[in-house]
């Protein structure tokens, strides 16, 4: 399907507008969805299975949605919101491979294999839900002492859980916190 040049247009001005507000690097591939959709005008690629270097099939993160497998059969695809994400889980079996669990809204739970960088695919997916909640959460005014001080302490309590959650090294967790305490 050969994308309408205004689409594309507005796409590209969307993908300006995002730079450099999610947690991970965005890619402005407009890529067809499992099923034939396309991705919103203003939704972009973040990760996908060969970014993780998986075989899982489909499995795409973009800055709104996570497409994956229902379960390890993968007969069936999820669609699942970032925001509707409650929990995301890395389990470990005792034998064979860990699994991505990922707890949703309306008891629409998801779960795939993680041959290898489960620990990695995990820490993307938690960043993009905190991004995508923040995006939807509403701002207090700029003027208003709580919009800086408030938001600073919100920010350096969620690098503190990904460091603590091993997402984050100590290395990153100090440099995120710099970045957060000198206001940019």
């Amino acid at each position: 399907m050969a994308e309408s040049p205004e689409r594309a247009a507005r796409r590209q001005q969307n993908f300006a507008r995002i730079q450099g507000q999610p947690p991970l690097p965005v890619k402005p591939d407009d890529i067809p969805l499992p099923g034939g959709g396309l991705l919103d005008e203003d939704e972009f690629v973040v990760r996908t299975a060969k970014d993780w270097r998986v075989s899982v099939k489909p499995l795409l993160l973009t800055t709104r949605r996570l497409v994956c497998p229902r379960d390890p059969s993968g007969r069936e695809v999820a669609n699942v919101l970032l925001t509707d994400v409650r929990e995301i889980r890395l389990r470990k079996h005792w034998i064979g491979y860990a699994t991505v669990v990922i707890e949703a809204a309306g008891d629409r739970n998801v779960f795939f294999p993680a041959h290898s960088n489960g620990a990695l695919m995990r820490g993307d997916i938690a960043a993009m839900v905190d991004f995508a909640r923040r995006q939807e959460a509403p701002t207090p005014s700029k003027g208003s002492p709580e919009s800086a001080t408030g938001d600073r302490y919100e920010q350096l309590r969620r690098i503190g859980e990904l460091k603590a959650s091993g997402v984050l090294s100590e290395t990153e967790f100090e440099e995120e916190k710099a970045r957060i305490l000198k206001g940019r």
